[in-house]
């Protein structure tokens, strides 16, 4: 298994406030990239969505840690096998959170896909971070 790791990013919100933007997968169409993602349409427990080099695929919430872990698992048509971890340990005032890909990726994949991960993973990671910030209470 290959673990992909974004940067570990320090939100100005708390742990909870991050944790429930998280828990709602209609909140993901505001992290994902540019130009890569299409067709995305979201309940609260479930997303669509297709993604370059992927194709089309669902994501739900298999496991989720009270305002410190969510794993997304998707579902569909893949090249590999992989899931997406969101870890946000409390800071007071702030948050810090890391996201994760965990991928069953031959050696072949790996050369090709791991760059393409972990620039996906940073960019949600980013993206999280500005939204949350930005965003008025």
């Amino acid at each position: 298994m290959t673990e992909i790791q974004s940067d570990n990013l320090s939100i100005n919100r708390d742990a909870q406030k991050v944790y429930d933007f998280l828990s709602d997968l209609r909140n993901y169409e505001n992290l994902m990239p540019s130009g890569d993602v299409s067709d995305f349409n979201a309940t609260k427990e479930k997303a669509e969505l297709s993604l370059k080099g992927l194709g089309q695929f669902n994501i739900t919430i298999e496991e989720q840690v009270q305002a410190s872990l969510i794993r997304l698992k998707p579902k569909g048509k893949l090249p590999f096998s992989f899931n997406i971890e969101w870890h946000i340990t409390d800071n007071g005032e702030q948050a810090n959170v890391v996201g994760k890909i965990n991928a069953d990726l031959n050696m072949f994949m790996k050369m090709m896909a791991e760059p393409k991960l972990r620039s996906f993973v940073d960019q949600q990671a980013h993206k999280l971070k500005t939204y949350l910030e930005n965003e008025i209470d």
